[in-house]
């Protein structure tokens, strides 16, 4: 029942896929960038962050004491009303990270549909969770920063529920608080974290890349300007702006929500503390071992024909799995090399059957006159 439903939605894809082709041509078509999406606006995230960096004051001094006061609040009013573009770039680092987000979901749906995340990739599956969590964190902490009346319901939704855990509770409320109190020390550490975990992003990123021959790093020039052309788009019809200046003695009870980022406070809001939590591990969990438990036919390895293989390369150098290496070819060969085959590092995908010109290679059940059939079909369709 599950292949049918997954072979019907691959196809739907594959059909929207062409009717994009047809407008875009193949070379501009965002469905095969569709990794690089989220990553191009990490790099809007990052310049746009420097700007605002460069102004930022982390600070909670009290609000009400003195009129010309320089904190957190002001100094992010100071860059939304009165820095020449100020307004624009925050605007960009806010809707950024939103669009960073919704093309990560766009991703994973896409690598669902075309059961891409189990065998060999189980690692691109698992980091990539691991770093859509990181992302989602990094955006609440920059809701923290700008101190506004949601920000400090914010902090303290997050202080009561870290201290609610046993045992490393309260270690994790004081690191996370920087003290048992909010103070300008919280905010420098709220900086900090913001900071350092974008920029361990790239981190988690390599091992995400570590075992693509050939990952897509960025989308042409074209699709990039159209990206931030959209979110230019949002900015000017949906200018950002604070709530007022966050007060220690009062207690916020409401605030925007921002869906995209926000929303394990939302759930926070609903159930009791334990309920969130396990909701929220269960969540993550599920979503990481899902290619354990969801089985399919198992994965056929390619097979290499050794009387044709000419030792040509063509096949390892296509692999995007690395699954293919070069030996050294039997003694009575013509040849000096023969492509070998990983069977546990293998897919199944069938690249390496289009780019042997030898007929050297076979997918079983999937042999090369079948797939290239399949592949001058696609070239006259098109």
């Amino acid at each position: 029942m599950y292949q049918e439903i997954l072979k019907q939605l691959n196809f739907g894809t594959l059909e929207i896929e062409k009717l994009v082709n047809k407008i875009t041509t193949h070379k501009y078509n965002p469905f095969y960038y569709h990794g690089a999406l989220p990553q191009f606006y990490l790099w809007v995230l990052y310049l746009s962050g420097l700007l605002l960096f460069a102004y930022y004051i982390p600070t909670v001094d009290n609000a009400y004491l003195s009129k010309n006061l320089v904190n957190a609040w002001t100094s992010v009013d100071y860059i939304t009303k009165t820095l020449p573009f100020g307004a624009i770039f925050r605007g960009m680092h806010r809707y950024a990270g939103d669009a960073m987000v919704i093309t990560i979901i766009l991703h994973m749906i896409r690598v669902w549909f075309t059961d891409r995340y189990r065998q060999y990739r189980w690692v691109q599956w698992t980091s990539g969770i691991l770093l859509f969590v990181l992302v989602l964190f990094i955006g609440q902490t920059g809701y923290y920063l700008v101190w506004d009346d949601r920000s400090l319901c914010l902090t303290r939704m997050t202080a009561s529920a870290l201290a609610f855990l046993p045992i490393i509770g309260q270690p994790l409320k004081h690191w996370f608080l920087n003290g048992d109190l909010i103070s300008n020390l919280t905010m420098s550490n709220f900086l900090f974290i913001h900071i350092g975990l974008s920029f361990s992003l790239l981190s988690f990123l390599w091992i995400h890349y570590v075992r693509m021959t050939r990952p897509v790093l960025t989308p042409p020039p074209a699709i990039n300007y159209i990206l931030v052309a959209l979110v230019l788009l949002v900015v000017f019809l949906y200018p950002i702006n604070s709530g007022q200046m966050a007060n220690l003695n009062h207690q916020p009870t409401s605030f925007d929500l921002d869906w995209f980022f926000l929303f394990p406070y939302w759930l926070m809001a609903k159930v009791s503390l334990l309920s969130y939590w396990l909701i929220m591990f269960l969540g993550v969990v599920a979503l990481t071992i899902i290619p354990w438990f969801i089985r399919t036919k198992p994965v056929e390895a390619a097979e290499v024909v050794s009387n044709k293989c000419t030792g040509c390369s063509l096949c390892y150098r296509d692999c995007p799995w690395q699954a293919i290496e070069m030996v050294p070819a039997p003694a009575n060969s013509r040849f000096k090399l023969l492509a070998t085959v990983k069977p546990y590092r293998c897919t199944g995908c069938g690249v390496c059957v289009g780019a042997c010109a030898f007929d050297a290679i076979d997918v079983p059940n999937l042999p090369d006159a079948q797939v290239l059939d399949q592949i001058k079909g696609l070239v006259s369709a098109s």
